[in-house]
């Protein structure tokens, strides 16, 4: 079992999508199984049409200029993409659309949502990446997969080993389905639970969870973890690192507040830093 239908998004535009990441996200898609689409986003700037700014500025000019950075900056990333889908043998294309100043992420999470799973670079090269991609987790109604964009990513047709952040919320239980079919090809899947940091989190609370995997032909270990005081994304981070984790599946909980949306302790410590490849379900 395996996706049959990826998304990876490439940004242009204020700061591109380095061409390293564009490299590590069909690595990960060829470790993920499926076709992949790249979709790279040209961005159409509005004109001020302001005299004054323009005999001054030439406000209008920059955002011509501008533009056509972006458009050519999107063939690219295109390009790149395709030739590192060729190296790997991964099945993908690559498109290359315009989308409104502004409307990067709605025209994102309308792809998302007749994909399997949207990938993400994130990291401090591209400043809109961490919103398009939380925009995409609590907008398209499908998974994500963020993962740091310096990171490299070697050959390889499945994950080492995965580990999944059970907290036994419904968004955890919505990610460990979601990502099914990514820990059905891993060598090896580890449960987490943090204790000391949640109320409703205790120890032996992973059992069922063992038993569902196993009916899924996975065999999954417990690693029972104590907060000792930490903030969660810090455990979690210290826990990828000191087992070699390839891959982390949790649930992204978010809440609405006023204009803004808050996010949790550790949905907000891996959109800021993923520690390695993230899988995230809301």
């Amino acid at each position: 079992m395996a996706y049959r239908d990826l998304l990876f998004a490439v940004l242009t535009y204020p700061d591109a999508t380095p061409a390293a990441a564009i490299r590590a996200g069909a690595a990960l898609a060829r470790r993920l199984g499926g076709e992949v689409t790249a979709l790279a986003l040209a961005v159409d700037i509005p004109s001020l049409h302001n005299r004054l700014a323009n005999a001054l500025a030439g406000l209008d000019k920059l955002a011509e200029q501008e533009e056509a950075r972006s458009a050519a900056l999107a063939e690219q990333a295109a390009r790149c993409f395709t030739a590192a889908a060729a190296e790997t043998g991964l099945l993908a294309t690559a498109i290359v659309e315009r989308a409104p100043m502004h409307a990067e992420a709605e025209r994102i999470c309308a792809h998302a949502r007749t994909r399997d799973l949207t990938l993400f670079p994130l990291g401090p090269a591209v400043l809109e990446d961490r919103a398009l991609a939380e925009a995409a987790l609590f907008g398209s109604g499908r998974p994500i997969l963020v993962f740091p964009e310096s990171g490299c990513v070697g050959d390889g047709e499945a994950f080492g080993k995965a580990a999944i952040a059970w907290d036994g919320s419904p968004r955890a239980a919505r990610a460990v389905a979601d990502a099914l079919p990514a820990l059905k090809r891993c060598e090896e899947v580890r449960i987490l639970i943090v204790t000391g940091e949640k109320p409703t989190v205790a120890g032996g609370g992973a059992l069922d969870l063992v038993r569902h995997l196993k009916t899924h032909g996975i065999d999954a270990q417990v690693d029972e973890v104590a907060a000792g005081g930490e903030p969660i994304g810090r455990v979690i981070e210290t826990y990828v690192g000191e087992r070699w984790i390839e891959l982390l599946v949790m649930g992204g909980f978010g809440r609405p507040r006023a204009q803004e949306f808050v996010l949790g302790g550790a949905t907000a410590s891996v959109l800021e830093a993923p520690p390695c490849p993230v899988l995230l379900s809301h």
